[in-house]
């Protein structure tokens, strides 16, 4: 093996290995630099619910479902425990849908006044549906792109890279037309070779 192509192949290994830790270093930034305040460590539902009145005062994040509307009222538990009222929650909840209906699941934040209320800063509705199509059409694309990808391409582990697997069809091609080519040539050198006489003894 050539040092150059050593070089290439321990090359494109540290490339990789070097473009992996970038991308997981970004993942991890990118996680933890936001403006949204429901991403930020506001205490949560399932701290403030057990123990509202410790909270009382402060910034949090409710999730849950509603289960009233006027005024809304929502359950952070699935089976109707911690209710909280939602002041302003007509006014500061983003709903594409519209008006905010009874079973809809919204994410608020804002400041609780007491044990039982919030007055909402900002907040959205979310529809489980949303996000279940979300991860499948990711599914689906991520396995089209990688089967196209797969089709036309092979890793080469001697080279350590991704090769167009139509080189190695061609050079197959190649090959098989040369191996044809010279069987050819040698059945043409046999027809051509003079035939011996064969002389016949008389009695």
């Amino acid at each position: 093996m050539a040092a150059s192509e050593l070089f290439g192949q321990r090359g494109r290994l540290f490339a990789g290995i070097l473009l992996c830790c970038l991308l997981a270093g970004m993942m991890v930034w990118a996680g933890t630099t936001t403006d949204d305040p429901l991403e930020h460590q506001y205490p949560t539902d399932v701290e403030v619910t057990p123990t509202p009145e410790t909270y009382v005062g402060e910034q949090v994040v409710l999730g849950g479902q509603i289960v009233d509307t006027d005024p809304v009222v929502i359950a952070t538990r699935a089976s109707g425990y911690g209710r909280f009222l939602l002041v302003d929650a007509n006014d500061q909840v983003q709903n594409v849908d519209g008006a905010l209906e009874t079973g809809d699941h919204v994410t608020v934040f804002g400041t609780l006044t007491d044990e039982e209320a919030l007055v909402v800063e900002h907040g959205l509705t979310q529809n489980p549906d949303d996000r279940g199509y979300m991860f499948l059409v990711s599914i689906l694309g991520g396995l089209l792109v990688a089967g196209r990808f797969l089709n036309g391409w092979r890793f080469d582990r001697k080279a350590l890279a991704f090769v167009p697997r139509s080189k190695a069809g061609s050079r197959g091609n190649e090959d098989a037309k040369a191996r044809s080519q010279l069987d050819g040539e040698n059945e043409v050198d046999r027809n051509t070779q003079p035939t011996p006489n064969i002389k016949r003894g008389g009695r």
